[in-house]
């Protein structure tokens, strides 16, 4: 058996030498953890105390959203009305006119008055029209109603319903069938009445837009649904290279769900329609096109007449896309005039 021997006074001076270093070094660790766990808890009370604070700042904000929205909706609904109201009166006033005609004699001052009257009487209902849906637009209640009817055919009557607007203003308005495939594909099914507004109004803003001794076209064309309907279609034509997409989607169904709509464009009997209206106007500058579809916006330099209420393009817009379709304007070629949507 071996045994190790230490001198009692050689441990006790080891032991001695070291414990102060020992003693420091355990204190230090001690008041670390102290300080870290106070720290922690410091973090966290803060942390709460921040989280607490933005909580109730969102529910504020959100109960003010809640209250601002409630009370646009509000505002929008009692407009609506007042707009509905003002356009029965309105339009009783369009049919006394219409019944004055006879009681005067043709050519008179009498005459050119109500027929100023008329007119006026005529934007008036249409300004109240376009509130209304507006309203209609931005509380989700506007629908399509599918009908049958011929695409050719529409085009005319819409040309032919703003050809006397451009005949007054020395504006030429041409309608451009382009490789016939509108009146081959002619009968189809979709909302009639929407897609003569949308034309309506781009032909109506391209005539403002153009100085006298100009011209407009409307151009038209049936195609295949491409994967997304702003593809580009392949043409020898420099016009159609630089073509703006307004594609309404006219179909033998139409479905609001995204996976229905696919396979819709995915029927062999779909055809996809493309539509342009080219004028010679001053044409937008770049900075503006990307804002031209918002509400109450418009380019008065664009225009050669100022009026309107800047509500035709959004509203467009908001049909296209309901329609699903997609419009958009691209610049022109350097030296070329005016717009193309």
């Amino acid at each position: 058996v071996y045994v190790l021997a230490l001198p009692q006074s050689g441990l006790i001076k080891f032991i001695h030498k070291h414990i102060k270093g020992q003693l420091i070094l355990l204190i230090s660790i001690m008041v670390l953890t102290i300080f870290l766990i106070f720290y922690f808890l410091l973090k966290n009370f803060r942390d709460a105390i921040v989280e607490n604070y933005l909580r109730a700042t969102l529910i504020k904000q959100m109960e003010a959203t809640k209250l601002a929205q409630k009370k646009n909706e509000d505002q929008n609904l009692a407009f609506a009305r007042a707009s509905h109201d003002i356009r029965a009166p309105l339009a009783g006033i369009s049919g006394l006119i219409d019944f004055s005609y006879k009681e005067v004699a043709p050519g008179s001052d009498l005459e050119t008055n109500l027929r100023h009257i008329d007119k006026c009487t005529d934007d008036l209902i249409g300004i109240v029209n376009t509130i209304l849906d507006t309203s209609k637009i931005e509380a989700g209640m506007m629908q399509l109603e599918e009908v049958e009817f011929q695409m050719a055919q529409l085009l005319e009557e819409v040309v032919d319903l703003y050809h006397s607007s451009g005949a007054k203003r020395k504006v030429d308005l041409i309608l451009d069938p382009c490789d016939a495939s509108v009146i081959k594909f002619s009968h189809v099914k979709g909302d009639r009445i929407k897609l003569k507004q949308i034309l309506g109004n781009l032909l109506s803003n391209a005539i403002k837009c153009t100085p006298e001794h100009g011209h407009v076209v409307l151009r038209a064309w049936a195609k295949k649904p491409s994967s997304t309907s702003s593809s580009t279609i392949n043409s020898s034509s420099s016009n159609r290279q630089r073509l703006i997409r307004l594609l309404s989607c006219l179909s033998y169904k139409n479905k609001a769900d995204e996976e229905e709509f696919d396979q819709v464009m995915g029927d062999p009997h779909v055809m996809e329609f493309v539509f342009e209206v080219d004028d010679t106007g001053k044409g937008i500058p770049k900075e503006k096109q990307k804002d031209l579809f918002e509400n109450y916006v418009q380019d008065k330099e664009t225009y050669v007449l100022k009026e309107g209420t800047g509500l035709g393009l959004g509203i467009v817009k908001s049909l296209v896309q309901l329609m699903h379709g997609k419009i958009s304007i691209v610049d022109k070629d350097i030296g070329e005039k005016g717009a193309c949507f």
